[in-house]
């Protein structure tokens, strides 16, 4: 699925402290800023919900943030493309500090549920452009190391941060907001790059002439990547939503038990997307499409069969397999079908495909839930997974039969 001559020859460059900071913790504060509170919601709520409709919006303190994520994902690949990459992320690590650390003296619900708009807005932003940093300064190599690298950091940071924001809930319910404060460590990190004339040149540059007209959107994006990238989000996401309401109803699961097996998903999740990078030097994107989203469907199919816990938590290990290899690969892919000057822009409305996967998804599904229990969830996963894994199977056996009519 690589397409190298798409990317500007020689664009390859090395990355210095500031680029590895960027690359590395921007996954981490984009999935913080979902997961950061959701353990001083009732708190929230019992402080600053007076009103009948005020619980609701509570909730889209969450719920907010990834609508907002949505937009922010494309409008900043468009910026990091048009302005350029440094002052974009720039701005986007001030408002995420900003918006994000507003809970410690806001006392108002709807003016905190506006700072969380923001915060996904400058979330979804700084993410975009630590992926576009990848693909515009890193051949296909050394990008599938960093992706993977990324999306590994992304899934250990929350794993690392959910207990210390619980920790300090139990002392007062603005004190995990603190947590948002690790946006200013970009800040700091980019004003203190070096300043040399690699430190100043792309994907770090500031520009200041118009880029040429070029081919519109329309013909240059490759659409079919917004489809995969939703079933993606769709199979990775849901899960993690109808988990806990399976392992409920099915073994009267504690809260306990049932973090304990997220957070096992997640682990796993983690190491099997460090692995990533080595795995792409012997097998081609097709192919980690393939095993992910068999490894995924299988995942799914499992969990949705078993009547017993331990069936359901080897369910969801197959499947945190699977879905460890989503992101950085579409990402990594995506890098080698642009050009240099498109990757913002290609990278942002993935993105906001991988975004809107979930919230859509749920609405769509919900009629079934209804009507069939929580377990249809894992059974629509699997089904996409399946019907995924014979497009790629197919995918690759064409590409395959057309090979020696080329060499002809």
């Amino acid at each position: 699925m690589t397409n190298s001559t798409r990317v500007t020859a020689g664009a390859e460059r090395t990355l210095d402290f500031t680029g590895k900071l960027v690359i590395l913790l921007s996954g981490v504060l984009s999935s913080l800023s979902l997961t950061a509170i959701n353990s001083v919601l009732p708190s929230i709520a019992r402080d600053l919900a007076h009103g009948p409709d005020d619980a609701v919006l509570v909730k889209q303190l969450v719920g907010a943030v990834a609508l907002a994520m949505a937009v922010g994902a494309p409008l900043s690949g468009y910026l990091a493309d048009r302005i350029g990459l440094r002052p974009t992320l720039f701005a986007a690590s001030i408002v995420y500090t900003v918006a994000g650390t507003a809970g410690l003296y806001l006392s108002s619900l709807p003016a905190l549920l506006v700072s969380r708009l923001f915060l996904g807005l400058a979330a979804a932003s700084i993410q975009v452009l630590g992926l576009t940093m990848v693909n515009k300064t890193l051949k296909e190599q050394a990008r599938a190391k960093w992706m993977g690298l990324h999306a590994s950091f992304a899934i250990v940071g929350t794993l690392f941060f959910y207990p210390i924001a619980g920790q300090l809930g139990e002392i007062s319910w603005r004190l995990p907001f603190l947590l948002y404060g690790g946006g200013a460590v970009l800040v700091v990190g980019l004003m203190c790059s070096r300043g040399d004339e690699a430190a100043r040149a792309e994907p770090f540059q500031t520009r200041t002439a118009a880029a040429p007209a070029g081919p519109g959107i329309i013909s240059w994006f490759p659409w079919h990547y917004l489809l995969l990238a939703f079933t993606a989000g769709a199979m990775t996401f849901l899960p993690a939503i109808s988990v806990p309401f399976q392992l409920k109803q099915q073994a009267d699961a504690t809260p306990s038990m049932i973090s304990y097996v997220l957070t096992g998903g997640s682990a796993v999740g983690a190491a099997i997307a460090m692995l990533y990078g080595p795995a792409r030097r012997r097998f081609s994107a097709h192919t980690a499409f393939l095993f992910s989203f068999g490894m995924a469907g299988l995942g799914a199919l499992v969990a949705a069969n078993a009547w017993s816990f331990s069936g359901v938590v080897c369910g969801i290990l197959l499947h945190s397999i699977g879905t460890a290899w989503f992101s950085p690969n579409i990402m990594t892919a995506l890098g080698g079908k642009v050009t240099h000057d498109q990757q913002g822009r290609a990278a942002g409305l993935v993105k906001a495909a991988f975004f809107l996967s979930t919230p859509l998804t749920v609405i769509l599904i919900q009629p079934l839930v209804q009507t069939f229990g929580e377990v249809i969830s894992m059974q629509v996963v699997a089904i996409l997974g399946s019907f995924m894994f014979v497009v790629m199977a197919l995918r690759m056996a064409l590409a395959t039969r057309a090979q020696p009519a080329l060499a002809k």
